[in-house]
């Protein structure tokens, strides 16, 4: 003799088929959820890395902004005095004192010989 299948009848059928629906389905929301998180975690990495670079570079903007800064100022003190003044007419607008001569030396460009 043949032992006898349990015999299952339409509910439970159902039931079954009802969570193999209900998991399936379950499991396409959390895969679509995994994906959406390494896709914004993959966003987010390029950004930081965007965002660091540009601040590393900002940095040496300010670095460099700060360095002039400094040296303009110790230029402000210096043409401030009387001297500085002085100085400052000299060199740039070829002024000179009394009793004093100007003398510019110009170079001529060297003549190409053919």
């Amino acid at each position: 003799m043949k032992p006898k299948k349990p015999s299952i009848d339409k509910k439970q059928i159902r039931k079954i088929y009802k969570e193999r629906v209900y998991h399936i389905l379950l499991s396409f929301i959390m895969g679509i959820c995994f994906l959406q998180l390494l896709c914004g975690t993959g966003i987010n990495i390029t950004r930081f890395i965007t965002l660091n670079k540009q601040i590393h570079e900002l940095r040496e903007l300010n670095q460099e902004a700060a360095t002039k800064n400094i040296q303009l100022k110790e230029q402000l003190k210096i043409y401030s005095s009387y001297k500085g003044i002085e100085e400052l007419a000299r060199n740039n607008l070829k002024m000179v004192g009394k009793n004093e001569v100007l003398v510019l030396i110009r170079r001529q460009p060297a003549s190409v010989d053919n």
